[in-house]
């Protein structure tokens, strides 16, 4: 039972599609194109703004809520030493409820590259009565922060839509991206500027695909965010990245 801790609630529904293994990227109903300026938008402060605007995140509070059960305080505390670890260290938010539920917290905090702030969240995802660790980073957030924004606004999806069809649900998902690409953790050295993670939602998956076109200090990036919802969103987003 490695990094599952077990909770003491009854029964939790929601069982999310399983992703697949390849990049596939089906023609969606609804495709937009958002800039997305760095040095302000991609605050961890910022991220967690949209997400309280789409009421994705509720009752903001400095700690987790004293009647959060005991295994989901565990988890969290393992994501944030995993967030330390990794230097996402600056600028943390409030810790949130998602939709209202004490256990399942929302809370980020950010690391300061050379392109930008790079921000870091975390979650946890509850199954048969199990808890366990989610977090995601740089592009991933970046991704979700633009859609949140342009599938409330343009198409009218309420919060339990939102958080349905964006925040991850696969058990264990870890993002760890940086702005200049893939790098080498042992040497820092980038090895690829593209980067792809596939997670799944509650309605489907979500795949990311993110490109350093110019990994330099006022150069660029995109992010292509396709998420497959089966009947209830298709969309894709592309967000053109803007480093400070």
């Amino acid at each position: 039972m490695k990094r599952r801790k077990f909770i003491k609630a009854a029964a939790f529904s929601g069982a999310a599609m399983a992703g697949g293994s390849g990049i596939f990227f089906p023609k969606p109903a609804n495709s937009y194109t958002i800039n997305y300026v760095l040095s302000l938008d991609g605050r961890s402060d910022a991220v967690f703004g949209t997400m309280a605007q789409a009421n994705v995140a509720r009752d903001a509070s400095e700690n987790l809520p004293p009647e959060t059960d005991q295994a989901v305080i565990n988890v969290v505390q393992e994501v944030q030493t995993s967030l330390q670890e990794r230097d996402f260290t600056d600028n943390q938010t409030p810790f949130s409820r998602r939709l209202g539920n004490v256990n399942q917290p929302l809370w980020g905090q950010q690391r300061n590259e050379d392109l930008g702030p790079n921000p870091g969240f975390g979650t946890t995802q509850i199954k048969q009565n199990f808890v366990t660790p989610i977090s995601f980073t740089g592009s991933t957030t970046a991704g979700i922060d633009r859609a949140m924004l342009i599938l409330g606004n343009d198409e009218n999806l309420n919060a339990l839509e939102l958080d349905s069809a964006l925040i991850p649900t696969e058990s264990l998902f870890e993002d760890w991206g940086t702005w200049a690409g893939d790098l080498n953790p042992q040497t820092g050295e980038i090895i690829s500027t593209n980067s792809v993670a596939t997670y799944e939602t509650k309605y489907g998956i979500v795949t990311r695909l993110y490109t350093a076109d110019e990994p330099i200090p006022g150069g660029r990036g995109s992010i292509t965010f396709n998420i497959d919802g089966g009947r209830d969103v298709q969309a894709r987003i592309i967000v053109e990245v803007e480093f400070s």
